[in-house]
């Protein structure tokens, strides 16, 4: 088994931390191997941000990017960046109010913003709300293993406001696979 989850948007989306956080949960997990690369502008919070994990159950003999299996976008600029990186069945993840134009064919749209107002009054968890997603998709990370991860680097009211948070990304991730993949046939394009 190797599976390959990429995770595009701006510093500000706590990219890189989302991707550290599930690289620690994985690492947790007995029999599992991990690699995690990550980029990000330097020149300030809104600048380009990726963080790419490559998971497996044997060694890991390239660590880099082969084709992702799932690739969550936070940005227009992070989705167009990407998606080329996209294996052809892979899934593609976007929040609908940050990503308008898509040119693919299995999509899952997650309102991680409007869910982090309505749910949590306000933004600032809109990556743990990922984090939930992400684990739920993958399903190569147990929830236990994210949530000792989430654990590990937050405490109290914080710790308990980002475990309320990805337990409601993975519900939502949980309830959007049983109704179903949208799908976007080859040459066409989609606006949300």
């Amino acid at each position: 088994m190797r599976y390959e989850i990429g995770i595009a948007g701006s510093g500000e989306q706590e990219v890189v931390l989302m991707g550290d956080i599930l690289a620690q949960a994985a690492a947790s997990v007995n029999g599992l191997f991990l690699s995690q690369t990550r980029r990000y502008d330097i020149t300030g919070g809104g600048g380009k941000a990726e963080s790419n994990l490559v998971i497996s159950d044997d060694s890991i003999d390239y660590p880099g990017i082969t084709g992702l299996d799932l690739l969550l976008t936070l940005s227009q600029e992070g989705y167009e960046r990407n998606v080329g990186k996209l294996k052809r069945e892979g899934l593609l993840v976007v929040d609908p109010q940050l990503v308008k134009k898509i040119v693919y064919s299995k999509i899952l749209r997650i309102p991680f913003t409007k869910i982090a107002r309505e749910r949590f009054n306000g933004s600032m968890v809109i990556h743990m709300i990922a984090i939930g997603a992400l684990t739920e998709l993958c399903q190569c990370i147990p929830p236990t293993a994210t949530r000792g991860a989430i654990s590990a680097n937050y405490k109290g009211e914080a710790c308990q406001l980002n475990l309320a948070s990805f337990q409601e990304g993975m519900a939502y991730a949980a309830n959007s696979r049983r109704m179903g993949f949208e799908r976007v046939e080859e040459g066409q394009e989609m606006e949300i």
